[in-house]
């Protein structure tokens, strides 16, 4: 990731970057701080080489910062037996998933179905009848729930 400094930037640019993604100062204040007019700041903020140098910041600062904090809070959270066991496990399941260990879907879960690409023409018919058939149950389903709200007056 480059620098803020890769960027050509004045230096009154890159004191509005700092102070508006490493202090979490407001647009309008850190453009006093800068020496910017607060009405001016979010055209400057829209030049292509500032837009990227915040963007570019918040991606290193998430990155070095915000993850590993949020990491040890996680952490902490999960151990504390007086957090509820609900936040705990909702919890355990956001930080697998960040992980990369993702539950298996259905699809996944169904290896032995073939691909639309590999069936036969009679798979495919087979297969498209057997989900019309499922579709069609909802349907009725959904249908025989329905109540008429047509007026009659």
């Amino acid at each position: 990731m480059p620098s803020i400094a890769a960027y050509d930037l004045s230096e009154q640019q890159r004191t509005l970057v700092r102070l508006i993604v490493n202090e979490g100062r407001r647009p309008e204040e850190a453009a006093e701080l800068a020496g910017y007019h607060p009405k001016s700041v979010y055209k400057t903020m829209r030049l292509p080489a500032v837009a990227a140098a915040i963007s570019e910041s918040i991606q290193l600062d998430l990155a070095v910062v915000g993850a590993p904090l949020a990491y040890r809070v996680a952490k902490s959270l999960l151990q504390d037996a007086s957090v509820s066991a609900r936040v705990r496990a909702d919890l355990s399941i956001k930080v697998l998933d960040r992980a990369g260990h993702i539950a298996p879907t259905r699809k996944e879960t169904s290896s032995s179905q073939k691909s639309l690409s590999e069936m036969s023409r009679d798979e495919l018919a087979a297969f498209i009848a057997g989900n019309q058939a499922e579709i069609d149950k909802i349907e009725a389903e959904l249908a025989s729930r329905a109540k008429d709200v047509s007026y009659l007056g």
